[in-house]
């Protein structure tokens, strides 16, 4: 038999700022074909970055689990590289996590930040298995209570722990369904995803919170010498799911709006028009607006106006 071990992860970061998580702990669980543990290990690192204070503040549930005095006496990411890359590529073996596209994209962003080769990484996502399975949502350690694994000894937000939670859901989901992993897995192939699909995501969204950032620039600012004066003097607010849906048009539009002698601003508190994408806005959202003495605005409408 082509017997498969399985290896389960968990990253953790100092700090995600301008949407780069850098890491601090890497924690692991590797497992054979019937769960069994073989070996377990928190890689504690270096993030050569500041840490983010609510993280080491002991508020809410996001809390480090150990001090910032210690991760800074530990090696970085660069000198764990090797065996990191070696774990997730070694032999005929599955990786898996819970939300685990955020780690994946955790590990490239450390591979790029240290100038070393992306690793080749393929894992499956625990998370949408449960929530597809079960019809609702809960965090990791929510779904280890539900399948009554006995929390107490573990915590969350330490990377090793939170990998062998992880493992424990899979493993109580496999006796509820009296399939092996491997079974599971399978049958939820699309559940899989890539280094190389998360690096493209991540280059989407740097290029978004680019683009947006450029939008941004524009709020308030009124050109001194429009080219155009089709709308001058007056204001507008782009409704929230516009620069979220298509930022590109929507930077185009803020353009335009400034070229032709238009303010756009972030909210409205004055007179003026919110632009919709879709052409045909609610009626309710309509009358919503005119309470506070705006009016709705289709991006259509408004095109035929700008130059």
């Amino acid at each position: 038999m082509n017997h498969k071990s399985f290896v389960f992860f968990d990253c953790e970061c100092a700090n995600t700022f301008d949407g780069v998580g850098k890491i601090c702990s890497l924690g692991y669980v590797i497992t054979d074909d019937d769960l069994n543990v073989i070996e377990s290990e928190d890689l504690v690192l270096n993030p050569e970055c500041e840490f983010d204070w609510y993280l080491l503040s002991g508020k809410g549930e996001c809390k480090l689990a150990y001090s910032k005095d210690y991760f800074r006496i530990k090696p970085n990411f660069e000198a764990y590289y090797k065996d990191i890359k070696k774990l997730f590529t070694t032999g005929n073996r599955y990786i898996l996590g819970y939300a685990v596209g955020n780690d994946v994209g955790f590990v490239n962003s450390a591979c790029e930040r240290y100038n070393e080769p992306y690793i080749n990484l393929r894992a499956f996502d625990i998370e949408p298995l449960l929530n597809q399975i079960y019809g609702e949502k809960k965090k990791l350690k929510e779904w280890a209570e539900f399948f009554g694994v006995n929390v107490a000894k573990f915590m969350s937000h330490k990377s090793v722990d939170d990998a062998m939670m992880t493992m424990l859901c899979l493993k109580k989901l496999c006796e509820q369904q009296g399939k092996s992993a491997e079974t599971i897995l399978q049958e939820y192939k699309d559940l899989f995803v890539s280094s190389e699909k998360i690096l493209i995501q991540q280059e989407e969204r740097a290029y978004r919170r680019e683009m947006t950032e450029k939008i941004q620039r524009l709020y308030g600012k009124k050109s001194p010498k429009p080219r155009y004066k089709t709308v001058l003097d007056k204001k507008f607010e782009f409704d929230s799911k516009f620069i979220k849906n298509d930022v590109d048009t929507a930077f185009e539009v803020a353009k335009k709006i400034y070229d032709n002698g238009g303010t756009l601003v972030e909210h409205l508190t004055t007179p003026g028009s919110v632009v919709f994408l879709d052409e045909e806005i609610p009626d309710h959202v309509i009358q919503k607006l005119q309470k506070r003495n705006l009016q709705a605005v289709s991006l259509d409408e408004l095109l035929e106006v700008l130059k």
